[in-house]
């Protein structure tokens, strides 16, 4: 897929601002390591702890006791 960085300029345009962080941070991130192409969002190795706690959270979805998506989004910009 060939992309011009008038393309992605055009992308981040369209971008809400609440938005503009976590795009800010993944273009660092590719800025600062130009030879990567890809980026992890969690590059540690997944746990016994981690592997329960999925469970736990699944088990929870499933009875209806989640976040709004949003809400998620405000706590993690704000």
């Amino acid at each position: 897929m060939s992309i011009s960085k008038d393309d992605l300029n055009k992308l981040i345009q369209k971008l809400p601002d609440n938005a503009l962080p976590i795009a800010a941070d993944f273009l660092e991130k590719l800025v600062n390591n130009p030879n990567i192409r890809y980026i992890p969002w969690n590059d540690e190795p997944t746990t016994e702890q981690d592997i329960e706690d999925i469970k736990n959270a699944k088990e929870s979805f499933a009875r209806g006791e989640s976040i709004k998506l949003k809400d998620v989004i405000d706590g993690l910009l704000n």
